[in-house]
């Protein structure tokens, strides 16, 4: 069974989100009235407005798609991590180690690929990638059993548990 966890985002990303909303819904009412020619707005160049129309829905849906969609997925046999219409997955196969804080709510889950160019980890020693997972800090302990349960050779290393 798929469990989905919400990407957690900081209050000037809701911020941003409002402020692009607010300008392209202002360009979208003010091009369709002038397209429809309502009082004195008259459109000069059809193609443009109607280019900046759904230029402004483009980015809208983008925001939309970032703000509110992006998610990590524990699914049977891979980790989906979904930022906006990008998406990273990574086969249990391939995670080496799963370390995070519970003083300084970071999640980080380190994989395995073959591609050339992959440096090691100064921290782990590892030639690895990794992959953030921001979500909230009440959820580490539910991924990381989750990770352990499909990967069984994957270590978890949780810092902050016993320091003083």
């Amino acid at each position: 069974m798929k469990k989905r966890y919400s990407f957690k985002q900081r209050a000037a990303v809701y911020v941003l989100f409002a402020v692009v909303t607010i300008i392209a819904l202002t360009c979208i009412t003010v091009n369709g009235l002038r397209l429809a020619q309502v009082g004195n707005m008259t459109s000069t160049n059809h193609f443009l407005d109607i280019f900046a129309i759904c230029m402004m829905a483009i980015v809208e849906v983008c925001m939309i798609s970032v703000t509110f969609a992006s998610c990590y997925i524990v699914g049977e046999k891979k980790f989906f991590c979904f930022l906006g219409i990008a998406l990273t997955t990574v086969p249990y196969k391939d995670v080496c180690l799963v370390r995070y804080s519970k003083d300084k709510r970071i999640f980080l889950l380190y994989y395995k690929v073959d591609k050339n160019g992959v440096v090691k980890d100064e921290m782990t020693g590892i030639q690895a990638r990794f992959v953030r997972v921001n979500v909230s800090e009440r959820y580490f302990d539910e991924i990381a059993a989750a990770i352990k349960k499909r990967a069984s050779h994957a270590v978890i290393e949780v810092s902050g548990e016993n320091e003083e």
